[in-house]
């Protein structure tokens, strides 16, 4: 992190101060940069009493409905915008924008639909044990869902995500939804499993792959938009899978697919010739005619 002037950044320190009363209540006493870098990993772990006061106020905000949790989200933005060309300030605003939902178990349904996460996000080994809805949602940082386990009904359609999202070794024991889903930013869907399988119909992906993927029940990505590479290698469908109508703009991978019912891809674009080396179906399909010649 660049070197931070409190002093000349006074006025923003005190909007952040007052829209995250809980660092106060950390061992890091008024040293707000201390605490930043601490969050951002920066300086080695982050204290436990720091962790934990975070993760309070995420759930308080939360537990406080949509209205409280987007005006925070919205007036968080608008502090961050008048640190656009101080690096350090932003960092600070960025720390303090983190939303820890990590390793959080949510017994009943829970609703994050049309929130808005102006930092990082971070479910990692979350479990959801009823439905969670959060359809339109927004996130503006980095998410994180890493090896969360949602055993209910899962909606993510229509959401939105400007940065990263990582749903590596997450599990789904229901049919995800994610369709007209857009992620700008780098996308893993690598090793998870969608038990019943997925619905991306409609959505747009910068760069993304499902390495490793596997679906228990039929995947739809008819009419997606992939700008970036495409990764399916290795992916296990153990339906049909279909890809009408999507468009490739740069690589896809689809080498050592394996899918026990039908492949389609009828309609679908290709820039450049498409990967399909080892790709096998046990049904119909008409990827084959999309093989290009050694």
């Amino acid at each position: 992190m660049t070197k931070f002037n409190p002093q000349r950044n006074s006025t923003v320190v005190a909007e952040l101060k007052l829209l995250n009363p809980w660092v106060e209540n950390t061992d890091y006493g008024d040293d707000i940069v201390q605490l930043a870098r601490a969050l951002l990993g920066d300086i080695g772990p982050i204290s436990e009493k720091a962790h934990f006061e975070q993760r309070l106020a995420t759930m308080g905000r939360f537990a406080a409905g949509r209205k409280t949790w987007n005006a925070w989200s919205q007036d968080m933005m608008e502090v961050r915008s008048l640190a656009d060309t101080d690096p350090a300030l932003s960092a600070v605003c960025d720390a303090l924008a983190i939303a820890n939902f990590s390793g959080a178990r949510f017994t009943e349904n829970i609703d994050f639909a049309a929130l808005i996460f102006p930092g990082r996000s971070d479910f990692s080994g979350s479990e959801f044990e009823a439905d969670c809805w959060l359809q339109g949602a927004t996130f503006y940082g980095p998410a994180v869902f890493r090896q969360t386990s949602y055993l209910g009904e899962t909606n993510f359609e229509r959401s939105t995500f400007n940065a990263s999202a990582d749903f590596s070794n997450a599990v789904f024991a229901r049919l995800g939804q994610f369709r007209e889903l857009q992620i700008l930013g780098q996308a893993l869907f690598e090793y998870t499993d969608f038990a019943n399988g997925a619905w991306y119909s409609g959505s747009t992906f910068a760069e993304v792959s499902f390495l490793d993927a596997r679906f228990g029940d039929a995947a739809s990505f008819t009419d997606c938009q992939f700008a970036g590479s495409a990764t399916f290698e290795r992916a296990m469908f153990l339906a049909s899978c279909g890809f009408e109508g999507a468009a490739f703009k740069q690589a896809a991978n689809f080498r050592d697919v394996n899918v026990a019912g039908a492949a389609w891809f009828y309609g679908a674009e290709f820039a450049q010739p498409a990967d399909f080396q080892g790709m096998t179906t046990a049904g119909r399909g008409d990827f084959q005619d999309l093989m290009v010649p050694v």
